[in-house]
C-alpha cells in the first residue's frame, strides 16, 4: 500500500525566513525542500548551517513515514547517536 505524501506547512511566524513560500499552506515536503535549496543556492548561501533544511519548529508536517521508519532513512549522524 502506498503511503500518503509527506506534507509541510510553514508556520506564519517564520514566513520571513522563507521567501517565496506562503504560511499555513500544505505542500508536498519534497517541493518545499527543493524550493528552499533553490533559494539558498541562488543567494550563494550554504545548506545545513542551522541544522535541518526544514526546521521542525518552523514547519508542521503530516503524512508520509511515521517516526519508527526514520531509523531506516538517511539521517544526520547527530540524530542517530541521540536515538540509541
Amino acid at each position: 500500500m502506498d503511503r500518503p505524501v509527506r506534507e509541510a506547512k510553514l508556520r506564519a511566524e517564520y514566513v520571513r525566513f522563507y521567501p517565496g513560500l506562503n504560511a499555513n499552506v500544505w505542500l508536498p515536503a519534497s517541493e518545499v525542500a527543493e524550493h528552499i535549496i533553490a533559494v539558498v543556492r541562488h543567494e550563494g548561501g550554504r545548506l545545513g548551517t542551522h541544522g535541518r533544511l526544514m526546521a521542525e519548529d518552523h514547519f508542521e508536517f503530516r503524512g508520509g513515514r511515521s517516526a519508527p521508519d526514520r531509523a531506516a532513512r538517511n539521517e544526520r549522524r547527530e540524530d542517530r547517536a541521540g536515538s540509541r
